[in-house]
């Protein structure tokens, strides 16, 4: 998925529940499992795609996967658990080959001199 498609989804899960008091706060409540499923999911192809940009490794035992992607597969502060190991690595192999189609450049530097790449997708151009 690009990040407009992403961004496409997200927008139709907020707007099914933002008629809620207290979405997106305290979503848990009352959003259904299958949208926590597709949100869970959502964040760790946004998470792939940053990697990929920085030209990080999603493979297997690499530093990238144990860190950043191996939690969407286990219950923690941040995630829920909710995505299996097998459907992590099918998210990864979706992403990869979407991102090949994408286009990864040097966008500059901040003022504190961390770089930054920017991504244009396939959709984008």
């Amino acid at each position: 998925m690009t990040q407009k498609q992403i961004d496409a989804v997200k927008e139709i899960i907020y707007n099914k529940y933002r008629g809620h008091k207290d979405y997106p706060l305290g979503s848990d409540k009352y959003v259904s499992h299958e949208d926590k499923v597709i949100e869970e999911e959502l964040s760790c192809r946004e998470m792939i795609n940053s990697i990929l940009i920085y030209g990080g490794s999603c493979e297997k035992d690499t530093y990238q996967y144990t860190k950043y992607l191996k939690p969407y597969t286990e219950k923690g502060t941040w995630h829920k658990g909710l995505i299996s190991e097998q459907r992590l690595n099918e998210i990864i192999s979706e992403q990869k080959t979407d991102f090949a189609k994408a286009e990864v450049g040097f966008a500059g530097y901040d003022g504190e001199g961390v770089s930054y790449n920017y991504c244009r997708w396939a959709d984008e151009r």
